[in-house]
């Protein structure tokens, strides 16, 4: 497998997104996976600017006998970016909803948290899961548990469309209808069909929720431990 090495490099000008080489200020910071025990070695990182710096990246990752990792803000890593080009995808990060279909259309690099602070003011949900700066299309890439699971089954299952670029660089809108069998693979099968760049989902009316903590002040303690048949904490000395 060939490797980047030096720059100025041919790269650098098939994208228009920024290109980091072995070398580089941030290069380091830039190929890391959140998860810091998972070491990476990629030969470049490319943050792409649109769907069409995605295309180019792939023609020219062929070319160059290369292989692509997708990590849109590293959450998700292998191990396998070793000598790979990762690609970021957070700038991918348009957001549209339409509350009369409870439809969302999304960019790959779109974080959970996001999409449902554009949904709230509808009423709408989508189907978020623990954390809210985590791609929603890498969590239904790989399936997805939402807190609405019970509810509304995972988050692969609200996927109505999804936009790629598959290996032959060809820029497509995948779904039921026009791939069935790329579409179901798709939904929770992971992202190695496929690079991803936006897909749409179905919303669903969001529940009232009223959360929050109790608190006591530290001088019942004695008192609650005394109820319960514990030992009172001691008193201080000081």
């Amino acid at each position: 497998m060939d490797t980047i090495t030096n720059a100025p490099h041919p790269l650098r000008s098939a994208v228009r997104g920024r290109v980091l080489l072995p070398g580089d200020a941030g290069f380091d910071v830039a190929g890391r996976a959140w998860n810091l025990a998972v070491e990476q070695s990629p030969a470049a990182v490319v943050e792409a600017a649109d769907a069409n710096d995605v295309v180019a990246l792939v023609r020219y990752a062929r070319s160059a006998g290369l292989s692509i990792a997708v990590q849109p803000n590293g959450h998700g890593a292998t191990g396998r970016a070793d000598g790979a080009i990762v690609l970021r995808t957070g700038r991918l990060d348009t957001v549209e909803i339409d509350p009369d279909t409870r439809r969302a259309r999304i960019g790959a690099g779109v974080p959970s948290g996001r999409l449902q602070a554009a949904a709230a003011p509808y009423g709408l949900t989508g189907l978020p899961g623990s954390s809210p700066v985590v791609s929603v299309t890498g969590v239904a890439l790989g399936g997805g548990l939402s807190w609405f699971g019970r509810a509304y089954g995972w988050v692969s299952d609200a996927v109505t469309a999804f936009d790629v670029v598959d290996a032959e660089a060809r820029h497509r809108r995948v779904t039921a209808e026009t791939d069935p069998d790329l579409f179901w693979a798709l939904r929770g099968g992971g992202g190695d069909f496929a690079i991803v760049t936006a897909l749409e989902l179905a919303l669903h009316p969001a529940p009232s929720l009223f959360g929050g903590r109790m608190l006591w002040a530290a001088t019942h303690a004695r008192t609650c431990c005394a109820r319960s048949g514990g030992s009172p904490p001691p008193r201080p000395t000081s």
